[in-house]
C-alpha cells in the first residue's frame, strides 16, 4: 500500500509537470479555425449559412458538400478557386461546440482564459487516465507491486507525451481532448462494471460513450478498446464477453446511422478520407500512414516535423525500429493479457486516424495503449533487473525507449503546444493584420497573388474581423505556396499566371481537393468578380497555367480590384505591368519590381 500511495504522489507530480510543459497554450491566442468559431458563435461572420442539421453553432460544418454554398465561399475568397465544389468537411460535435460557446460568448476578451478553460479538460483527462492505469495495470491477483509500478511508468509516459501539445493548446482541437477524456471514462466505468458489477457502472459507461461520440469522432476509439477488453481482459465465456459490449455496438451503429442521415462526414478531399466513401484511396495510404503514426508514438518522431525528409528512407528507418520493438515485446504480450489488451487496442485505434494526414495530434487515444504497454514492459524489465535477472540483451531498446519517452517527448511537448502560433504568425497572422485595407478601399476586391498557403484568404477575414479591422468585399487568392510564378497581362481585364510546379500543391494542400479529381484544360470556374480558365495542367491534373479574367479593368486608378503580393508577412499593393508585359515573382519578392 505504501508503494501505491507513493505512486499516487508521483501522479500529481506528473500532472503538474505536464501542465507546466503545455503552459505556452496561454500565450498562443486564437489561431486558424478559432476565428471561424468566434465569428459563428458571435454572429459576426461573412460565411453563408451551412446545412448543419444538429450542431449547436455549426462550428464544425466547414464545407457541407453543397456545390452552391462552396461557390459562395469561393466568391468571398473563404476557399480558393481550385476547391472541389462537392468537398465536404462536416462533423457532429455538439458537446465540443458548447464548450466553445462558453469561450466566445463569455471569455473572448481574454484569450488566455479560453486556454485556461481548455486546460481544465486536459487536467481532467490526466487525472482520470492515472486512475484508469491504476485500475487496469494492477488487476492481476498477486501482482500489486508490479501493477503499481506499471501504472507509475504508464502514467508518466502518457502525461509527458508530446502528442498532447497541439490538442491541449489549440482551442479548435479541444474536441480531441474531450473525446479522449470520455474514452478514458468509458473504459474505467466499463472495467468497474465487469469487475464489480452494478447496473449504475454500465449506465455510466454508456453515457460516457455517447458523450464521447458527440464530442469528436476520435471517441470511436472507446469502442475499439472495449472490443480489445472483451478479447483479452474480460472473464467468462467468449459469448458472454462479446455480449457485454453489444450495448456499445448498438449505440455506435445508431450514431453512425443518425450521422449519415444528417449528412455528416468527410469526402472528396486528399486530406481527410472517409473509408465509408472511398475505401480504395484509404487502403492506398494506410500502410505508410500507420507506420508513420506508430513510429511517432513509440519513438517520438513527429510526422509534421519530419515531412521534409525523403519518404522512402524515413519509412525504412521507422519500419526497422517498429520491428525491433515488436521482437522485444513479444514475450510480454504472450505472457500478460494486459499487454495484449493495450497492444490490440492501440493498433485498432491507429485505423481511424489513418484517414487523415499523419500528425502527432491524432495520437491521443493511440497513446493510451502505447503508454499502458510500455508501462508493463518497463516495470517487468526493472522488476527482473532488481531481482538479479540482468536482461542485458534488452538494455539497448529500454534505453532508447526511455530516452524517447522521458527526454525527447517532454522537450517536444512545449514546442508542440506553441507550434501553431510559431508557424502561423509569419505565415498568416502578421500578414492578415498588415493587409493595407482601410475604410476607403474595403469596397474593392482584394486579390492576393501569392499567399503562402491556399487557406490564407479565408483566414484573413476572420482575423481582421476579430481585430476590428476593415474587411474587403472579396479576398481572392490566385496561387499558393509563395512559389516562383510568371504573371503576364493579357488584356485590360485579363492576366495569365504560370508556375512549372503547379499553381497549388496537390500533395501538401490537398485539404480542399481530392488529388484524384484534377483539372482538365479549358475547365472554367466562374465567380462574381472573375472567371478562371485552366490553360495547362501537369500529370496530376494541377493547373500550371491559368487565365484570370476580371469584370473590371485591372489598370484603371478607380478599378474595383486591388492586387497584393505577400511580402514576408506584410502584403503590399502591386501595380501590374502594361498589357503584353510580365513580372516574375519568387518567395523573397517584396514588390512587383516595376
Amino acid at each position: 500500500m505504501s508503494l501505491l500511495r507513493e505512486t499516487e504522489k508521483y501522479q500529481w507530480w506528473a500532472m503538474g509537470i505536464a501542465l507546466f510543459l503545455v503552459s505556452p497554450a496561454l500565450w498562443i491566442g486564437l489561431q486558424l479555425d478559432d476565428y471561424f468559431h468566434w465569428s459563428l458563435v458571435t454572429q459576426q461572420t461573412l460565411l453563408p449559412a451551412t446545412s448543419d442539421k444538429a450542431g449547436v453553432f455549426g462550428l464544425f460544418s466547414f464545407l457541407d458538400g453543397q456545390a452552391e454554398r462552396t461557390h459562395q465561399l469561393m466568391d468571398l475568397g473563404m476557399v480558393p478557386w481550385w476547391t472541389l465544389d462537392t468537398i465536404q468537411y462536416a462533423f457532429w460535435r455538439p458537446i465540443s461546440e458548447m464548450t466553445h460557446g462558453i469561450d466566445y460568448l463569455f471569455l473572448s476578451q481574454w484569450p488566455w482564459l479560453m486556454h485556461v478553460h481548455g486546460l481544465v479538460y486536459f487536467a481532467l483527462l490526466l487525472f482520470f487516465t492515472a486512475k484508469l492505469f491504476d485500475d487496469i495495470q494492477g488487476n492481476e491477483h498477486g501482482a500489486a507491486l508490479l501493477g503499481a509500478s506499471a501504472s507509475f511508468w504508464a502514467f508518466w509516459i502518457f502525461a509527458l507525451s508530446y502528442t498532447h501539445g497541439l490538442p491541449a493548446a489549440w482551442l479548435a482541437n479541444r474536441n480531441a481532448i474531450l473525446a479522449t477524456l470520455f474514452v478514458v471514462l468509458t473504459l474505467r466505468a466499463h472495467h468497474r462494471w465487469r469487475e464489480e458489477g452494478g447496473l449504475s457502472n454500465l449506465m455510466l459507461s454508456l453515457v460516457f460513450f455517447v458523450a464521447g461520440l458527440l464530442s469528436g469522432e476520435l471517441a470511436v476509439s472507446a469502442g475499439l478498446y472495449l472490443f480489445s477488453y472483451a478479447l483479452f481482459l474480460d472473464r467468462g465465456s467468449f459469448i458472454r464477453r462479446m455480449m457485454a459490449i453489444v450495448p456499445y455496438g448498438v449505440l455506435g451503429v445508431l450514431w453512425l446511422v443518425v450521422r449519415a442521415a444528417m449528412e455528416y462526414g468527410a469526402k472528396n478531399s486528399g486530406h481527410y478520407i472517409d473509408p465509408s466513401h472511398d475505401v480504395v484511396l484509404f487502403l492506398q495510404v494506410f500502410g505508410e500512414r500507420a507506420v508513420s503514426l506508430l513510429a511517432a508514438q513509440f519513438f517520438a518522431m513527429p510526422p509534421e516535423l519530419l515531412s521534409a525528409l525523403p519518404s522512402q528512407s524515413k519509412f525504412m528507418v521507422q519500419v526497422t525500429l517498429l520491428v525491433v520493438l515488436a521482437v522485444f515485446i513479444v514475450p510480454l504480450v504472450v505472457s500478460d493479457r494486459r499487454a495484449r489488451f493495450w497492444l490490440a487496442g492501440l493498433i485498432l485505434c491507429v485505423l481511424p486516424v489513418c484517414a487523415t494526414i499523419p500528425h502527432s495530434r491524432l495520437l491521443m487515444c493511440v497513446g493510451l495503449g502505447a503508454a499502458g504497454l510500455l508501462g508493463l514492459l518497463l516495470a517487468q524489465w526493472r522488476s527482473a533487473w532488481v531481482a538479479g535477472s540482468k536482461q542485458w540483451f534488452m538494455l539497448p531498446i529500454i534505453v532508447l525507449l526511455m530516452f524517447c519517452q522521458f527526454v525527447i517527448s517532454p522537450l517536444l511537448l512545449p514546442l508542440e503546444a506553441a507550434s501553431i502560433r510559431l508557424g502561423m504568425d509569419d505565415a498568416l497572422n502578421s500578414g492578415a493584420r498588415n493587409l493595407p485595407i482601410s475604410e476607403d478601399n474595403k469596397h474593392k476586391t482584394a486579390v492576393i497573388i501569392n499567399p503562402p498557403m491556399s487557406s490564407v484568404a479565408g483566414y484573413v477575414n476572420g482575423i481582421r474581423l476579430f481585430e476590428s479591422l476593415p474587411v474587403a468585399r472579396h479576398t481572392l487568392p490566385l496561387v499558393s505556396g509563395r512559389k516562383e510564378i510568371t504573371l503576364r497581362v493579357v488584356d485590360a481585364n485579363t492576366i495569365e499566371i504560370s508556375a512549372d510546379q503547379g499553381l497549388y500543391d496537390a500533395h501538401n494542400e490537398g485539404l480542399l481537393r481530392d488529388p484524384n479529381q484534377g483539372f482538365e484544360v479549358e475547365d472554367t470556374i466562374g465567380l462574381s468578380v472573375m472567371a478562371v480558365v485552366v490553360k495547362k495542367v501537369n500529370e496530376q491534373g494541377v493547373p500550371t497555367v491559368a487565365e484570370f479574367s476580371f469584370k473590371h479593368p485591372v489598370h484603371e486608378n478607380n478599378s474595383d480590384v486591388d492586387f497584393y503580393i505577400w511580402a514576408a508577412g506584410k502584403p503590399v499593393l502591386c501595380e501590374l505591368p502594361k498589357v503584353g508585359n510580365f513580372i516574375e515573382l519568387i518567395a523573397k519578392t517584396t514588390d512587383c519590381g516595376l
